[in-house]
């Protein structure tokens, strides 16, 4: 939670005519100055909150999260905070599958390179008929899937995990096909939830073993995750993996002008995809962008001259 902002100060005379600053309500005609002077930190519910006072502060929890939950209530309330929150709605849910294999990742020739796998190339029309599904049609019509292979992309894994290996299959999922279960804990939603789950899952899987069928006997564990899961875990509050929706209009000139690094609250800063686009490209950029903004330089032209730095510190290395 973000901390409240201190009394402003306001400027008032003395009787001998002196000029001081002075914390005081503001004068009706003027909105106090938004700003934070912190963070407020609690370990466990039953735990004393902690103030922790700062510079400035960089939140890289979303700007859903962190306009519309962690600022105190009445700079939520905030016109220019209102605004931006206006301009983009919730990305789409996703839906995951986590796969445990027998077998390392050399054994099973598991390839290192992502698989997007759609049934036809119209993918607007695709996306926009999954979309309005109804929550009982979805299994069985399920869309795009996104396969991978982690263990074949790390080199630590064999040695953490001999003789084990995994998989993740993602598609995406509307957080309104899983809202009836909204509410309810973590691994006690109850059955009618877990049959759904699982029906997604499966289907998903038999998909990837379509494409992968040398590991159809070697399938050794599998776990779900929906939009719920996303949203407990990693507090995406519709379930949404890329923040904001990635549509037209989260581009248009006047949205990408908003959605910057500088917030309307002085000290606070967003950083991550929300300030740039998705994905772990999307985010570094922001942070490049919400560096930027603190240090008040380009840090990309820093990163252009390290890097012509780098190539000419190894060209006189190779002469």
């Amino acid at each position: 939670m973000l901390m409240p902002p201190p009394p402003p100060l306001w400027w008032g005379d003395t009787q001998g005519g002196d000029r001081v600053a002075v914390p005081c309500a503001p004068p009706p005609s003027l909105p106090p100055p938004p700003c934070i002077p912190g963070v407020v930190v609690q370990k466990g519910p039953s735990e004393e909150e902690v103030e922790i006072f700062a510079p400035l502060v960089i939140s890289d929890a979303g700007i859903f999260n962190t306009f519309g939950k962690l600022l105190p209530p009445r700079l939520r309330s905030h016109p220019g905070i209102r605004s931006r929150l206006a301009m983009v709605r919730h990305g789409m849910g996703s839906f995951l599958v986590f796969v445990g294999l027998r077998g390392s990742a050399a054994e099973l020739a598991l390839p290192a390179t992502n698989f997007w796998i759609y049934p036809h190339n119209d993918l607007d029309a695709m996306m926009t008929r999954y979309a309005a599904l109804s929550r009982d049609d979805v299994p069985e019509n399920l869309a795009m899937m996104f396969i991978t292979f982690p263990a074949a992309k790390d080199p630590t894994y064999e040695r953490r995990h001999p003789g084990r290996s995994c998989m993740t299959i993602l598609t995406m999922a509307r957080y309104e096909w899983f809202e009836e279960w909204a509410g309810t804990r973590a691994k006690h939603r109850g059955p009618d939830y877990q049959r759904y789950k699982l029906a997604i899952a499966q289907r998903l899987l038999e998909r990837a073993l379509q494409r992968f069928p040398h590991l159809r006997d070697k399938v050794d564990f599998m776990e779900a995750a929906s939009p719920l899961t996303n949203q407990h875990y990693l507090a995406a509050p519709r379930g949404e993996m890329y923040g904001t929706e990635h549509d037209v209009g989260r581009f248009s000139p006047a949205v990408v002008a908003a959605m910057r690094a500088e917030t309307p609250v002085k000290n606070l800063y967003l950083t991550g995809q929300d300030v740039f686009s998705c994905g772990l490209a999307g985010a570094l950029h922001g942070g490049l962008l919400c560096a930027s903004a603190v240090l008040g330089r380009l840090l990309y032209l820093d990163l252009l001259l390290l890097k012509k730095k780098i190539k000419r510190h190894r060209g006189r290395q190779v002469a």
